[in-house]
């Protein structure tokens, strides 16, 4: 370890690099890529303390710690959640696009292959897999990673170490972002699901038409070929969607430091 580094994380600094770290840590909880099952712990804290880090000489020097076990666990918490939160402003578009492919899977009939096939009792269908690689694949082509570690960057001199206000504005800015998600899943699974419907009325009418037809047999083959097919020529339209909404987090990442701190970003 160079002579620099030791002195970066002198016994005077531990208390600034404890609160960096908090609110890295939530920060990795919630990024895409970071946050997903597949990647070791380890690896992620690794990550993490090494960012911690990079980033120590962003942060003014913390000048006391609170004594009181109460107010310091409210301070880490209030790091924790910042970090959390600039992390949703990424993942939380990739997770309504997994959402959207759920959807699309269960109006498909795909989900009927866990209960009637042989699929494992816990397994996913592979659509919203599916979507959200391709989700994550357009984020990291469009550098929203960059954007998401120049934002966490960024906060740090927007709101120091230790005082990220957790209170009812932070606290309501993460619940608006969550609650962004369902509305994300049914702009992306919205040409499926009305193809579908399209598909089910025709269906219909067919049976009242030919009665000794077999409709809901029929309906399988039908509604899996079209919803295949729709999910396929709907990627250009996805792909247009996530653009707009991956070039949004800027702003995205802006605001939500804004809810975590008393005065106004740049004052």
């Amino acid at each position: 370890m160079s002579p620099g580094l030791l002195q970066l994380l002198g016994p005077l600094d531990w208390p600034a690099f404890v609160l960096v770290s908090a609110r890295v840590s939530g920060f990795f909880l919630a990024a895409p890529l970071w946050a997903t099952t597949g990647m070791p712990r380890s690896i992620r804290g690794a990550v993490a303390v090494l960012l911690s880090v990079v980033l120590m000489p962003l942060v003014t020097p913390v000048a006391a710690m609170p004594d009181d076990m109460v107010a310091m666990a409210v301070v880490l918490a209030g790091e924790t959640l910042l970090g959390l939160a600039i992390g949703l402003t990424g993942a939380l578009v990739i997770h309504g696009v997994m959402i959207a492919g759920e959807v699309a899977s269960l109006q498909m009939g795909l989900s009927l292959g866990q209960a009637l096939g042989t699929v494992p009792e816990g397994a996913t269908v592979g659509v919203g897999q599916l979507k959200g690689y391709f989700a994550l694949l357009l984020y990291l082509s469009l550098n929203g990673h960059l954007v998401l570690y120049q934002g966490l960057a960024s906060s740090f001199a927007a709101v120091p170490a230790g005082r990220a206000v957790l209170g009812a504005a932070g606290g309501l800015q993460v619940a608006t972002m969550a609650g962004s998600v369902f509305g994300i899943g049914v702009r992306v699974a919205a040409p499926i699901m009305v193809s579908l419907l399209l598909a089910q009325l025709a269906l219909a009418i067919l049976g009242k038409a030919v009665p000794q037809l077999n409709v809901m047999m029929l309906s399988f083959p039908i509604t899996i070929s079209i919803g295949l097919v729709t999910l396929g020529a709907s990627l250009t339209f996805v792909a247009a969607f996530l653009t707009g909404s991956f070039a949004s987090i800027p702003e995205q990442v802006q605001e939500t430091i804004r809810a975590f701190t008393v005065l106004p970003v740049g004052r």
